[in-house]
């Protein structure tokens, strides 16, 4: 089964930030690209297949159904939910981020 994914307005922007972040704080454009690539290949799964996924650590997170995709190689971790066919990705942080606080 093929879900459908969407990518929220304030995953989008928190993804930017993360970018910049690496690329102007940094000044690492092959950690920018790592990122994007990893989080390109983690799309395509939750397409195929969302529940492969850990639920979130944290535990309210988890009691309203949040799962999270780690970024192979770097501290990024995507959140997102599944309602039915449909895969809603709602931020990507950095694994030390408050990311309950942010969403």
């Amino acid at each position: 089964m093929a879900y459908k994914l969407i990518i929220t307005e304030r995953a989008e922007e928190l993804l930017d930030q993360c970018v910049y972040h690496i690329l102007f704080r940094f000044k690492n454009e092959q950690a920018a690209k790592h990122l994007l690539d990893g989080i390109d290949k983690l799309y395509d799964r939750m397409e195929d297949n969302p529940y492969q996924f850990a639920d979130c650590r944290d535990s309210f997170l988890k009691s309203k159904g949040y799962k999270e995709a780690v970024v192979t190689g770097m501290d990024y971790i995507i959140i997102f939910r599944v309602e039915e066919d449909t895969v809603y990705v709602l931020g990507i942080f950095h694994q030390l981020e408050n990311y309950k606080e942010k969403l």
